[in-house]
Protein backbone atom coordinates (compact mmCIF):
# COMPACT_ATOMS: atom_id res chain seq x y z
CA UNK A 1 0.00 0.00 0.00
CA UNK A 2 2.79 2.39 0.91
CA UNK A 3 4.48 1.83 -2.45
CA UNK A 4 1.26 2.62 -4.33
CA UNK A 5 0.69 5.79 -2.36
CA UNK A 6 4.33 6.78 -2.96
CA UNK A 7 3.61 6.63 -6.68
CA UNK A 8 0.52 8.79 -6.34
CA UNK A 9 2.06 11.30 -3.96
CA UNK A 10 5.83 11.56 -4.15
CA UNK A 11 7.23 12.43 -0.76
CA UNK A 12 4.16 11.34 1.23
CA UNK A 13 5.08 7.69 1.66
CA UNK A 14 1.86 6.63 3.34
CA UNK A 15 -1.86 7.27 3.29
CA UNK A 16 -2.31 9.75 6.12
CA UNK A 17 -5.49 10.27 8.12
CA UNK A 18 -6.14 13.54 6.32
CA UNK A 19 -6.00 11.94 2.88
CA UNK A 20 -8.16 9.03 4.06
CA UNK A 21 -10.85 11.42 5.31
CA UNK A 22 -10.81 13.35 2.03
CA UNK A 23 -11.15 10.15 0.00
CA UNK A 24 -14.04 8.90 2.16
CA UNK A 25 -15.87 12.21 1.79
CA UNK A 26 -15.25 12.13 -1.96
CA UNK A 27 -16.58 8.58 -2.33
CA UNK A 28 -19.72 9.27 -0.27
CA UNK A 29 -20.23 12.45 -2.26
CA UNK A 30 -20.03 10.57 -5.58
CA UNK A 31 -22.66 8.10 -4.36
CA UNK A 32 -24.88 10.99 -3.21
CA UNK A 33 -24.40 12.77 -6.54
CA UNK A 34 -25.50 9.66 -8.44
CA UNK A 35 -28.55 9.40 -6.18
CA UNK A 36 -29.43 13.02 -6.91
CA UNK A 37 -29.20 12.44 -10.68
CA UNK A 38 -31.38 9.33 -10.63
CA UNK A 39 -33.89 10.32 -7.92
CA UNK A 40 -34.25 14.00 -8.74
CA UNK A 41 -34.07 17.22 -6.75
CA UNK A 42 -37.32 16.70 -4.84
CA UNK A 43 -36.28 13.37 -3.33
CA UNK A 44 -32.71 14.31 -2.46
CA UNK A 45 -32.75 17.99 -1.50
CA UNK A 46 -34.78 20.35 0.70
CA UNK A 47 -35.24 22.81 -2.15
CA UNK A 48 -38.78 23.99 -2.87
CA UNK A 49 -40.73 26.62 -4.79
CA UNK A 50 -40.09 28.98 -1.86
CA UNK A 51 -36.34 28.19 -1.85
CA UNK A 52 -35.36 27.06 -5.37
CA UNK A 53 -31.78 28.17 -4.66
CA UNK A 54 -30.07 26.68 -1.64
CA UNK A 55 -26.64 25.52 -0.51
CA UNK A 56 -25.39 24.59 -3.97
CA UNK A 57 -26.05 28.09 -5.33
CA UNK A 58 -25.03 30.00 -2.20
CA UNK A 59 -21.78 28.16 -1.58
CA UNK A 60 -20.72 26.14 -4.64
CA UNK A 61 -21.66 28.85 -7.15
CA UNK A 62 -21.72 32.30 -5.53
CA UNK A 63 -19.08 31.72 -2.86
CA UNK A 64 -16.94 29.44 -5.01
CA UNK A 65 -16.63 31.99 -7.80
CA UNK A 66 -15.81 34.81 -5.37
CA UNK A 67 -13.14 32.81 -3.55
CA UNK A 68 -11.66 31.79 -6.91
CA UNK A 69 -11.08 35.45 -7.81
CA UNK A 70 -7.42 35.19 -6.84
CA UNK A 71 -6.53 34.23 -10.40
CA UNK A 72 -7.75 37.41 -12.08
CA UNK A 73 -6.80 39.57 -9.08
CA UNK A 74 -3.15 38.48 -9.16
CA UNK A 75 -3.05 38.60 -12.98
CA UNK A 76 -4.34 42.18 -12.90
CA UNK A 77 -1.85 43.17 -10.19
CA UNK A 78 1.11 41.71 -12.09
CA UNK A 79 0.32 42.41 -15.75
CA UNK A 80 -1.83 45.56 -15.52
CA UNK A 81 -0.45 47.33 -12.44
CA UNK A 82 3.08 45.96 -13.05
CA UNK A 83 3.50 44.60 -9.51
CA UNK A 84 5.99 41.96 -10.63
CA UNK A 85 7.00 41.09 -7.08
CA UNK A 86 3.79 39.06 -6.73
CA UNK A 87 4.67 36.64 -9.57
CA UNK A 88 5.54 33.77 -7.17
CA UNK A 89 1.88 33.82 -6.05
CA UNK A 90 0.38 33.77 -9.53
CA UNK A 91 0.57 30.11 -10.47
CA UNK A 92 -0.93 28.73 -7.23
CA UNK A 93 -3.65 31.39 -7.56
CA UNK A 94 -4.45 30.25 -11.10
CA UNK A 95 -4.59 26.61 -10.07
CA UNK A 96 -6.95 27.34 -7.18
CA UNK A 97 -9.03 29.63 -9.43
CA UNK A 98 -9.43 26.87 -12.01
CA UNK A 99 -10.51 24.42 -9.32
CA UNK A 100 -12.90 27.00 -7.88
CA UNK A 101 -14.58 27.42 -11.24
CA UNK A 102 -14.81 23.67 -11.72
CA UNK A 103 -16.58 23.50 -8.35
CA UNK A 104 -18.92 26.20 -9.71
CA UNK A 105 -19.69 24.22 -12.87
CA UNK A 106 -20.17 20.87 -11.11
CA UNK A 107 -22.25 22.42 -8.33
CA UNK A 108 -24.47 24.13 -10.91
CA UNK A 109 -24.78 20.85 -12.81
CA UNK A 110 -26.33 19.13 -9.80
CA UNK A 111 -28.52 22.13 -8.94
CA UNK A 112 -30.19 22.24 -12.35
CA UNK A 113 -33.46 20.39 -12.60
CA UNK A 114 -32.39 19.00 -15.98
CA UNK A 115 -28.58 19.05 -15.79
CA UNK A 116 -28.12 17.46 -19.20
CA UNK A 117 -29.25 20.81 -20.65
CA UNK A 118 -26.34 22.73 -19.13
CA UNK A 119 -24.94 23.29 -22.64
CA UNK A 120 -28.05 25.12 -23.90
CA UNK A 121 -26.69 28.70 -23.40
CA UNK A 122 -24.03 27.87 -26.00
CA UNK A 123 -26.62 27.57 -28.78
CA UNK A 124 -29.82 29.11 -27.37
CA UNK A 125 -28.88 32.77 -27.03
CA UNK A 126 -30.82 35.32 -25.01
CA UNK A 127 -28.67 38.48 -24.87
CA UNK A 128 -31.22 40.21 -22.62
CA UNK A 129 -30.69 37.63 -19.85
CA UNK A 130 -28.19 38.20 -17.02
CA UNK A 131 -27.83 34.42 -16.69
CA UNK A 132 -26.87 34.22 -20.36
CA UNK A 133 -24.05 36.73 -19.82
CA UNK A 134 -22.89 34.93 -16.66
CA UNK A 135 -22.96 31.56 -18.43
CA UNK A 136 -20.83 32.71 -21.34
CA UNK A 137 -18.36 34.63 -19.18
CA UNK A 138 -17.90 31.67 -16.85
CA UNK A 139 -17.47 29.23 -19.74
CA UNK A 140 -14.90 31.44 -21.47
CA UNK A 141 -12.99 32.31 -18.32
CA UNK A 142 -12.86 28.67 -17.23
CA UNK A 143 -11.43 27.91 -20.67
CA UNK A 144 -8.78 30.62 -20.21
CA UNK A 145 -7.82 29.14 -16.84
CA UNK A 146 -7.78 25.67 -18.38
CA UNK A 147 -5.30 26.88 -21.01
CA UNK A 148 -3.12 28.24 -18.20
CA UNK A 149 -3.10 24.85 -16.48
CA UNK A 150 -2.42 23.19 -19.84
CA UNK A 151 0.66 25.41 -20.22
CA UNK A 152 1.89 24.21 -16.83
CA UNK A 153 1.42 20.61 -18.00
CA UNK A 154 3.31 21.30 -21.24
CA UNK A 155 6.21 22.65 -19.20
CA UNK A 156 6.08 19.51 -17.05
CA UNK A 157 6.25 17.40 -20.24
CA UNK A 158 9.04 19.65 -21.67
CA UNK A 159 7.00 20.60 -24.75
CA UNK A 160 8.69 23.96 -24.91
CA UNK A 161 7.77 24.70 -28.53
CA UNK A 162 4.07 24.58 -27.60
CA UNK A 163 4.75 26.62 -24.47
CA UNK A 164 6.46 29.29 -26.59
CA UNK A 165 3.50 29.39 -28.99
CA UNK A 166 0.96 29.81 -26.20
CA UNK A 167 3.14 32.41 -24.48
CA UNK A 168 2.99 34.49 -27.68
CA UNK A 169 -0.76 34.91 -27.20
CA UNK A 170 -0.56 35.04 -23.42
CA UNK A 171 -1.32 38.76 -23.19
CA UNK A 172 -4.60 38.10 -24.98
CA UNK A 173 -5.40 35.41 -22.43
CA UNK A 174 -4.60 37.74 -19.53
CA UNK A 175 -6.78 40.55 -20.87
CA UNK A 176 -9.61 38.13 -21.66
CA UNK A 177 -9.34 36.56 -18.21
CA UNK A 178 -9.45 39.87 -16.34
CA UNK A 179 -12.29 41.24 -18.48
CA UNK A 180 -14.45 38.10 -18.34
CA UNK A 181 -13.96 37.64 -14.62
CA UNK A 182 -14.80 41.29 -13.96
CA UNK A 183 -18.02 40.95 -15.94
CA UNK A 184 -19.43 37.85 -14.32
CA UNK A 185 -18.28 38.66 -10.77
CA UNK A 186 -20.50 41.75 -10.85
CA UNK A 187 -23.25 40.15 -12.94
CA UNK A 188 -23.80 37.43 -10.34
CA UNK A 189 -24.91 40.23 -8.02
CA UNK A 190 -27.07 41.76 -10.74
CA UNK A 191 -29.09 38.52 -10.81
CA UNK A 192 -30.71 39.57 -7.55
CA UNK A 193 -31.84 42.92 -8.95
CA UNK A 194 -34.59 40.96 -10.70
CA UNK A 195 -36.50 40.68 -7.42
CA UNK A 196 -35.29 43.38 -4.99
CA UNK A 197 -38.75 43.86 -3.48
CA UNK A 198 -38.51 40.35 -2.01
CA UNK A 199 -35.18 41.04 -0.28
CA UNK A 200 -34.20 42.80 2.92
CA UNK A 201 -33.16 46.37 2.18
CA UNK A 202 -29.82 45.57 3.84
CA UNK A 203 -28.76 43.83 0.62
CA UNK A 204 -31.32 44.86 -2.03
CA UNK A 205 -29.23 47.55 -3.68
CA UNK A 206 -28.66 48.73 -7.23
CA UNK A 207 -24.99 48.83 -6.28
CA UNK A 208 -24.93 45.08 -5.64
CA UNK A 209 -22.90 44.49 -8.83
CA UNK A 210 -19.95 46.72 -7.83
CA UNK A 211 -20.24 45.43 -4.25
CA UNK A 212 -20.02 41.83 -5.48
CA UNK A 213 -16.99 42.69 -7.58
CA UNK A 214 -15.15 44.45 -4.73
CA UNK A 215 -15.90 41.63 -2.29
CA UNK A 216 -14.67 39.11 -4.88
CA UNK A 217 -11.33 40.94 -4.99
CA UNK A 218 -11.24 40.64 -1.19
CA UNK A 219 -12.06 36.93 -1.40
CA UNK A 220 -9.40 36.35 -4.04
CA UNK A 221 -6.61 38.03 -2.09
CA UNK A 222 -7.69 36.31 1.13
CA UNK A 223 -7.54 32.86 -0.48
CA UNK A 224 -4.15 33.60 -2.06
CA UNK A 225 -2.76 34.44 1.39
CA UNK A 226 -4.38 31.42 3.04
CA UNK A 227 -3.32 28.92 0.38
CA UNK A 228 0.25 30.23 0.50
CA UNK A 229 0.36 29.79 4.27
CA UNK A 230 -1.25 26.35 4.19
CA UNK A 231 0.97 25.18 1.30
CA UNK A 232 4.08 26.31 3.16
CA UNK A 233 2.97 24.27 6.17
CA UNK A 234 1.83 21.20 4.21
CA UNK A 235 4.83 20.97 1.86
CA UNK A 236 7.46 22.20 4.31
CA UNK A 237 8.17 25.34 2.30
CA UNK A 238 9.39 28.62 3.65
CA UNK A 239 6.60 31.13 4.22
CA UNK A 240 6.99 34.12 1.91
CA UNK A 241 6.12 36.41 4.77
CA UNK A 242 7.43 39.63 3.24
CA UNK A 243 5.42 39.06 0.07
CA UNK A 244 2.26 38.08 1.93
CA UNK A 245 2.64 41.06 4.25
CA UNK A 246 2.74 43.34 1.21
CA UNK A 247 -0.31 41.65 -0.29
CA UNK A 248 -2.16 41.97 3.02
CA UNK A 249 -1.77 45.77 2.77
CA UNK A 250 -3.75 45.59 -0.44
CA UNK A 251 -6.30 43.38 1.28
CA UNK A 252 -6.68 45.92 4.06
CA UNK A 253 -7.24 48.72 1.54
CA UNK A 254 -9.81 46.63 -0.35
CA UNK A 255 -11.66 45.95 2.91
CA UNK A 256 -11.76 49.68 3.72
CA UNK A 257 -13.00 50.51 0.21
CA UNK A 258 -15.71 47.85 0.48
CA UNK A 259 -16.73 49.09 3.93
CA UNK A 260 -17.01 52.66 2.62
CA UNK A 261 -19.01 51.52 -0.41
CA UNK A 262 -21.40 49.51 1.76
CA UNK A 263 -21.96 52.27 4.33
CA UNK A 264 -22.42 54.92 1.63
CA UNK A 265 -24.93 52.72 -0.20
CA UNK A 266 -26.94 52.04 2.97
CA UNK A 267 -27.03 55.74 3.83
CA UNK A 268 -27.99 56.82 0.30
CA UNK A 269 -30.89 54.34 0.20
CA UNK A 270 -32.06 55.15 3.72
CA UNK A 271 -31.94 51.48 4.72
CA UNK A 272 -32.99 50.48 8.23
CA UNK A 273 -29.60 49.61 9.69
CA UNK A 274 -30.24 49.53 13.42
CA UNK A 275 -32.70 46.83 14.45
CA UNK A 276 -32.70 43.54 16.33
CA UNK A 277 -33.75 40.57 14.26
CA UNK A 278 -32.14 37.65 12.45
CA UNK A 279 -31.21 39.47 9.20
CA UNK A 280 -29.64 42.34 11.14
CA UNK A 281 -27.62 39.93 13.29
CA UNK A 282 -26.02 38.40 10.20
CA UNK A 283 -25.62 41.86 8.68
CA UNK A 284 -23.71 43.10 11.73
CA UNK A 285 -21.60 39.94 11.73
CA UNK A 286 -20.78 40.43 8.07
CA UNK A 287 -20.03 44.17 8.11
CA UNK A 288 -18.32 44.58 11.45
CA UNK A 289 -16.96 41.09 12.19
CA UNK A 290 -15.61 40.17 8.75
CA UNK A 291 -14.98 43.53 7.06
CA UNK A 292 -14.23 46.18 9.68
CA UNK A 293 -12.40 43.85 12.10
CA UNK A 294 -9.86 42.36 9.62
CA UNK A 295 -9.35 45.85 8.13
CA UNK A 296 -8.43 47.12 11.59
CA UNK A 297 -6.21 44.10 12.25
CA UNK A 298 -4.32 44.61 9.00
CA UNK A 299 -3.60 48.23 9.89
CA UNK A 300 -1.07 46.92 12.44
CA UNK A 301 2.31 45.89 11.07
CA UNK A 302 2.59 43.26 13.85
CA UNK A 303 -0.42 41.48 12.34
CA UNK A 304 0.77 41.78 8.73
CA UNK A 305 4.18 40.37 9.63
CA UNK A 306 2.85 37.47 11.68
CA UNK A 307 1.78 34.11 10.28
CA UNK A 308 -0.91 33.81 12.92
CA UNK A 309 -2.08 37.37 12.27
CA UNK A 310 -2.34 36.72 8.54
CA UNK A 311 -4.28 33.52 9.17
CA UNK A 312 -6.83 35.40 11.28
CA UNK A 313 -7.18 38.45 9.05
CA UNK A 314 -7.35 36.52 5.76
CA UNK A 315 -9.57 33.85 7.31
CA UNK A 316 -12.07 36.42 8.59
CA UNK A 317 -12.07 38.19 5.23
CA UNK A 318 -12.68 34.98 3.26
CA UNK A 319 -15.42 33.93 5.68
CA UNK A 320 -16.99 37.38 5.26
CA UNK A 321 -17.25 36.93 1.50
CA UNK A 322 -18.97 33.56 1.97
CA UNK A 323 -21.29 35.06 4.60
CA UNK A 324 -22.18 37.90 2.25
CA UNK A 325 -23.16 35.47 -0.50
CA UNK A 326 -25.32 33.46 1.92
CA UNK A 327 -26.90 36.67 3.22
CA UNK A 328 -27.75 37.88 -0.29
CA UNK A 329 -29.09 34.55 -1.54
CA UNK A 330 -30.77 33.20 1.63
CA UNK A 331 -30.88 35.48 4.68
CA UNK A 332 -32.28 38.48 2.79
CA UNK A 333 -35.41 36.53 1.84
CA UNK A 334 -36.27 35.37 5.36
CA UNK A 335 -38.91 38.04 5.94
CA UNK A 336 -40.62 37.48 2.59
CA UNK A 337 -40.99 33.71 2.63
CA UNK A 338 -43.21 31.88 5.06
CA UNK A 339 -41.06 28.77 4.87
CA UNK A 340 -37.67 27.79 6.22
CA UNK A 341 -34.80 26.01 4.53
CA UNK A 342 -31.94 23.85 5.73
CA UNK A 343 -29.87 21.75 3.30
CA UNK A 344 -30.38 18.00 3.19
CA UNK A 345 -27.65 15.47 3.91
CA UNK A 346 -27.09 14.95 0.18
CA UNK A 347 -26.76 18.70 -0.43
CA UNK A 348 -24.18 18.95 2.36
CA UNK A 349 -22.16 15.87 1.44
CA UNK A 350 -22.04 16.79 -2.27
CA UNK A 351 -20.68 20.20 -1.31
CA UNK A 352 -18.13 18.67 1.07
CA UNK A 353 -17.08 16.19 -1.61
CA UNK A 354 -16.50 19.04 -4.08
CA UNK A 355 -14.28 20.73 -1.51
CA UNK A 356 -12.46 17.45 -0.81
CA UNK A 357 -11.96 16.82 -4.51
CA UNK A 358 -10.65 20.34 -5.00
CA UNK A 359 -8.12 19.89 -2.19
CA UNK A 360 -6.94 16.56 -3.59
CA UNK A 361 -6.56 17.91 -7.12
CA UNK A 362 -4.75 21.01 -5.85
CA UNK A 363 -2.41 18.70 -3.94
CA UNK A 364 -1.87 16.65 -7.10
CA UNK A 365 -1.22 19.79 -9.11
CA UNK A 366 1.36 21.17 -6.69
CA UNK A 367 3.20 17.83 -6.70
CA UNK A 368 3.19 17.14 -10.43
CA UNK A 369 3.08 20.56 -12.10
CA UNK A 370 5.63 23.41 -11.94
CA UNK A 371 3.53 25.61 -9.67
CA UNK A 372 6.05 27.13 -7.30
CA UNK A 373 8.96 29.41 -8.10
CA UNK A 374 11.61 26.85 -7.11
CA UNK A 375 10.21 24.43 -9.72
CA UNK A 376 10.26 26.87 -12.65
CA UNK A 377 12.84 27.05 -15.36
CA UNK A 378 13.44 29.44 -18.16
CA UNK A 379 11.77 32.35 -16.41
CA UNK A 380 8.25 31.39 -17.48
CA UNK A 381 5.20 32.70 -15.70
Amino acid sequence: MAEKVEKWYPGVGKLTTGYAILYVILMVGIISAVARLFLGLGATTNLSDAYPWGLWISFDVLSGVALAAGGFTMAAAIYIFNLKKFEPLLRPAKLSAFLGYMVFVIGLFFDLGQPWRIWHPMVMWNPHSVLFEVSWCVMLYTTVLGIDIFIFALERWKKYEWVAFLRNIYLVLVVAGVMLSTLHQSSLGALFLLMPEKMSDLWASRAIGPLFFCSAVIGGMSVVILESLVSAWAYKRQVELKLLSSLSKGLGIALLVYFAMKVTDLYARGATVWAFDKPHFFFYLELFGTVALPAILLSFSEVRNSVRGLYWAAGLSAFGVVLNRFNVSLTSYGGYRQFSYFPSFIEIIVTLSLIAGGILIFDWGTRYLPIYKSELSGGTH
